[in-house]
């Protein structure tokens, strides 16, 4: 039977969200608190330059083409990606510069320079990950997972033992690779997920197996396309979006939910509800007390800078020597890292359009802590900044305060108070506080109201734009 359902949130899970609602025949309400539609993947204008301040590396382009196809539409009419080569530049301190090209047998022929004692390893590896990818697509990609006994999935099992699930992320790390470049470049990849090295939990070597194997892409226009493209979708199938709509509380009866509170005091009935805010920040609304730890989340530093910057290219990596101190900051003290691996974003390589002519539109990311409690983000920020500075500063790059047309900074504060994320982390609560303990992100599915669904990287299948789209799917299929 169709229902009115509210979505509340028009990040990229709550678009998706609400494009899987309308196609089962639901009449769908997309309520977003602020001006403009996006999330953490908005577009922002600012002295001539185009930004694209939340996600930046883009991958798995066919998990967007397959919800237009769902709709009967060509992906192509609507987003346009171009695939990098090379897809990262790496600088690893004291060594020069190198790239990683495009596709397995280019990264072996420059790992062949700079760790040939690991080149066997990365084919052995690739080669196990070709075998039990498409168990991903089959399992984890394919629908939620909410009861212990699916774990039980054949195909899961069949993923979990081609690994030594004893050992931790960092275990498996150190026994595939001896390179400490190759050791720098693996460790971070948990921390996209919310979880540390520690981790016992293989998923985070699937992200570099998709770079490789399927490519690193550009949208052609900017990240924020992805989002524009979605909600144009969402308009031509009939969903209805108001902007500037801040849901401040839900009404319940008979254990559902029928109405979202606004901020303006209006009420807005419904049959049900999908949150793409953080779980944890909905079920707070809804009066659980519970505060579990957050997980992590960024630290991000955006300039305009009136010269080009040499040595950059489209994704590049700042690796310090001493890359394990930051690491053990970040996952054992939940500090903010020091000395911190930096990854620039300079969208004026591929696309000279979202810069001023001559000039650098440059984004510098660092993982860091969420707030915590013995952290005070109005002072880390200045001190994360001058960490930042310093680490350009190490590779080469003196930036003059004259130059500078413009400074941005963003902090977990931003994200709490912006996009209602849970003590400003971008994946919900600490992997402890994960299903299973930490094996997969929160469910879906409300745990008391069936009728309330979440989108979003706080719940499977996890963060990052692939995931939120698909999340959305799931939160549409999974409402009673």
């Amino acid at each position: 039977m169709p229902k009115q359902v509210v979505v509340v949130g028009a990040g990229q899970g709550g678009l998706s969200a609400a494009i899987h609602a309308r196609l089962l025949g639901h009449d769908v309400l997309v309520l977003e608190r602020q001006d403009q539609i996006g999330g953490k993947a908005q577009a922002i204008e600012t002295h001539g330059y185009s930004l694209d301040p939340g996600p930046s590396i883009i991958i798995l382009p066919r998990l967007y083409e397959a919800v237009f196809r769902h709709a009967n539409r060509k992906m192509e009419d609507y987003l346009h990606f171009q695939r990098l080569d090379p897809f990262t530049r790496v600088y690893f301190e004291g060594s020069e510069p190198f790239d990683l090209p495009d596709g397995e047998a280019g990264c072996l022929e420059v790992l062949r320079q700079v760790a040939p004692q690991d080149v066997g390893s990365i084919q052995k590896l690739l080669a196990t990950l070709d075998r039990v990818s498409g168990l991903i697509d089959r399992t984890i990609f394919d629908r939620p997972f909410d009861k212990p006994w699916q774990l039980a999935h054949p195909d899961l099992t069949r993923f979990a033992l081609s690994f030594d699930v004893r050992a931790s992320f960092r275990e498996l790390v150190d026994r595939w690779f001896q390179s400490p470049v190759l050791r720098a470049f693996f460790y971070g990849f948990p921390s996209y997920s919310g979880q540390s090295y520690r981790a016992k939990s293989p998923s985070g070597l699937l992200i570099p197996y998709y770079m490789i194997r399927e490519g690193v892409w550009y949208p052609l226009g900017g990240v924020r396309v992805i989002p524009q493209a979605f909600a144009r979708l969402a308009v031509e199938l009939g969903v209805e979006f108001r902007t500037g709509a801040a849901v401040v509380g839900f009404e319940s009866r008979n254990g559902r939910i029928d109405a979202v509170r606004l901020q303006n005091g209006e009420r807005i009935e419904c049959d049900a509800v999908i949150s793409n805010q953080d779980r944890v920040t909905t079920r707070r609304m809804l009066g659980e007390k519970l505060s579990p730890p957050p997980s992590y989340s960024y630290f991000t530093v955006h300039w305009g800078i009136r010269r080009r910057l040499p040595g950059l290219s489209h994704h590049t990596l700042l690796v310090p020597r001493d890359y394990e101190k930051g690491f053990e900051a970040l996952y054992d003290h939940r500090v903010f890292p020091d000395p911190p691996i930096v990854y620039l974003n300079a969208t004026h390589e591929v696309d000279p359009s979202v810069a001023p002519d001559g000039c650098s539109n440059l984004f510098a990311v660092v993982t860091c802590p969420a707030i915590e409690d013995h952290l005070d983000w109005n002072t880390e920020a200045a001190k994360g900044r001058d960490r930042v500075l310093a680490s350009l500063r190490s590779f080469g790059w003196e930036l003059d305060p004259g130059e500078i047309d413009f400074e941005r900074i963003q902090t977990p504060l931003l994200f709490e108070s912006r996009d209602g994320s849970y003590r400003g982390s971008l994946y919900g609560p600490d992997e402890k506080f994960r299903l299973w303990g930490g094996i997969l992100p929160l469910s879906v599915r409300d745990p008391e109201y069936p009728n309330l669904t979440y989108a979003g990287g706080s719940v499977q299948p996890g963060s990052g734009l692939p995931m939120t789209t698909l999340s959305g799917k799931f939160a549409a299929e999974a409402l009673r």
